[in-house]
């Protein structure tokens, strides 16, 4: 059976509709002709230039991104800029990329879900009764706040995970938000009137750590790339449940820019 690149986003959006996207985001299809006969999905959290060599090479002829390759409005291309040449690369050898970035995380299965499954947490419900906010549950067994980051570490293979708050805490009640949550106060207040004493996400900033520590709130900060690489694993398994005869790869091209020091 043959399938065009507009399958492929039917799929996507019917699981995970661009109307859930943030303000902010620009998901959706960011370059290319869904009408084009679908040779093979590639899976990546940031296009890269080497991410669509990869796509040459492996045959893919729709790149499926979480990152979107163009979130803001481009006045010029520019060559100097890694970014600008991968577009222009993707262009050149006709390959169609889509972006599925905060719908994906917020719809009902999408990865705010997938990793506080991957986490063990138990009777997950969302922030307020949002999607488009954080997750919540109860640990699978007991934990202190350094033994959970310990745990976290292991389960998203993150090394430089780092905590703020007494790490002999008990953790009662986990808030989990992938990617950049750290910097929302309102949050952190929601979470702890639901009960919840320890969050886990990334991309925490100073004012918000230091907001936490007063509070003698629990955080756990993980790599955004580590919190959101499973964006592949989470696409490929959605699509192959609906496609089985056409590639469906996830790229090792797609590598954490920080280097771990551990």
């Amino acid at each position: 059976m043959s399938y065009k690149i507009k399958d492929v986003i039917k799929i996507i959006e019917d699981f995970a509709p661009l109307s859930l996207q943030a303000e902010y985001d620009n998901s959706g299809l960011m370059l290319g002709d869904i009408e084009k006969e679908l040779t093979g999905v590639m899976l990546a959290l940031d296009t890269t230039e080497a991410v669509v060599e990869d796509a040459v090479n492996q045959g893919c002829n729709l790149i499926v991104e979480h990152h979107p390759s163009i979130f803001y409005p481009i006045k010029r291309i520019d060559y100097r800029l890694p970014s600008h040449k991968a577009i222009v690369k993707a262009i050149k050898n006709d390959i169609a990329v889509y972006a599925a970035h905060t719908n994906m995380d917020f719809a009902q299965g999408g990865l705010n879900d997938y990793v506080a499954q991957k986490l063990k947490l138990q009777n997950i419900y969302c922030l307020n009764g949002d999607t488009a906010s954080a997750r919540l549950g109860q640990p699978h067994k007991e934990f202190t706040l350094g033994a959970f980051a310990d745990f976290v570490s292991v389960v998203l293979g993150d090394k430089n995970v780092i905590t703020i708050g007494e790490e002999s805490m008990q953790v009662n009640k986990v808030g989990v938000i992938n990617g950049a949550g750290g910097s929302d106060a309102d949050i952190l207040l929601a979470l702890k009137e639901e009960g919840a004493n320890i969050f886990v996400t990334a991309d925490v900033k100073y004012a918000f750590a230091r907001f936490a520590k007063e509070l003698n709130y629990g955080i756990i900060c993980f790599g955004h790339y580590d919190s959101e690489i499973c964006f592949a694993d989470l696409t490929q398994n959605l699509l192959k449940s609906k496609i089985s005869d056409i590639k469906i790869v996830k790229t090792n091209k797609c590598l954490n820019p920080y280097n771990n020091r551990r």
